[in-house]
């Protein structure tokens, strides 16, 4: 089900009230000052110009809330995939997989201490796959939930030697494709940074086209 925007704001630790206001206030400044600028110095160009970059700035403000989302997802997920490690430990230490988790909440954030603290409450009243699909699906990564399905299956099979044998190599191998692909990211990410100099020179060059236009209007109307 997809999420109203002060839904998205609140689990972004952003305030709804604040980031509306801006949302409706930046266009109607763009828009006032592009009014302003034709009203006095009649230059059309220049007056659409800065109404419609005040709406391409309050778009990009906008949809910064996907990339504060995705950023903020692949944080929990980074953590979840550090814990595990604890997890493995714990697991190979004796423990059962319920006090495993359980022994994971001191070393978690307030996010990870509810979504599992939520999961140990699910496991008591239902002894089936149903919690760990569940709580894969509030990370909505397909490496959470083969890993979560790995650790129902040790439950499933009584927790033998066999069965965490093929959860450590599971684990290792995901944690090395996942290491893998974080390190890819961030390869892209500093790739597209090299398009920067290039869009702000198209910028740049657009602006100046409009300014000359605007001053051979003007030139034109004198004569």
């Amino acid at each position: 089900m997809k999420k109203s925007l002060k839904t998205r704001l609140t689990l972004l630790g952003l305030s709804y009230q604040k980031e509306v206001a801006i949302l409706l206030i930046n266009p109607m400044i763009f828009a006032i000052g592009g009014f302003t600028i034709y009203f006095f110095f009649k230059e059309i160009i220049a007056g659409v110009g800065i109404a419609i970059a005040g709406l391409v700035l309050d778009y990009l403000y906008f949809s910064r809330y996907s990339k504060l989302e995705k950023e903020m997802e692949r944080e929990h997920i980074n953590e979840f995939i550090s814990l595990m490690s604890y997890f493995e430990a714990f697991i190979s230490n004796g423990n059962n997989v319920y006090n495993s988790f359980k022994m994971l909440i001191p070393y978690s954030s307030p996010y990870m201490d509810d979504v599992i603290n939520s999961l140990l409450i699910q496991i008591d009243m239902d002894k089936s796959v149903g919690p760990y699909i569940t709580f894969a699906s509030k990370f909505n990564s397909h490496v959470i939930e083969s890993l979560m399905l790995s650790i129902y299956q040790m439950i499933d099979s009584g927790e033998s030697t066999n069965q965490f044998t093929e959860f450590e190599f599971l684990f290792s191998n995901i944690k090395n494709s996942y290491s893998e692909s974080l390190i890819e990211e961030k390869k892209k990410s500093l790739d597209s940074l090299n398009s920067f100099p290039l869009i702000g020179a198209g910028f740049l060059t657009i602006t100046l086209s409009i300014c000359i236009v605007s001053l051979i209007g003007g030139y034109i109307n004198v004569l």
